[in-house]
């Protein structure tokens, strides 16, 4: 970890993070790391804090519902890599758990049987097993449950489910 160069104060902090924050949604571990990378002291960065929450600038449920939404959208995550990725930012349970509520479930089974196929694309010549395997690891890194998978796999593999 760096150190400041110089501390600065409390009202150009407030002015870097409203900058920060207007930039794009941020969860409060992001708002406090740059606080403290700027060289603020705890009691300052909690002023800094409930100012940007006072300006509704810093809303942790508006980050998380964003994060969740964008994450699955963009890059297709599922909804265990999204948790984990919100635990990770200090989200509370509680709001996690709305963050996935953003995830439509026709949206999310659409998802799953657009990456089988598209992996399934990249597998062409393998052996229907090493087939099988690559895609169950393909789609539990980007975050999805077997279960949630599992009877969309074997149709596209045509077995019985």
């Amino acid at each position: 970890m760096s150190f400041p160069q110089k501390k600065i104060s409390v009202d150009e902090a407030i002015i870097k993070v409203r900058t920060f924050c207007n930039y794009r949604d941020r969860c409060h571990k992001e708002v406090k790391d740059k606080l403290y990378g700027l060289g603020l002291w705890k009691n300052e960065v909690d002023q800094v804090m409930m100012q940007m929450m006072d300006e509704d600038l810093l809303n942790e449920e508006r980050y998380a519902r964003s994060f969740a939404r964008g994450y699955f959208r963009t890059k297709r995550w599922g909804k265990i890599k999204i948790r984990y990725e919100l635990q990770s930012k200090q989200i509370h349970s509680r709001l996690i758990q709305t963050a996935l509520t953003e995830i439509d479930e026709d949206e999310y089974q659409q998802t799953i049987k657009h990456l089988i196929q598209k992996k399934l694309g990249l597998l062409k010549g393998e052996k229907s097993m090493s087939k099988k395997q690559k895609v169950v690891n393909y789609l539990m890194q980007k975050g999805y449950q077997f279960g949630d998978f599992k009877r969309e796999l074997s149709e596209a593999l045509n077995e019985k489910p």
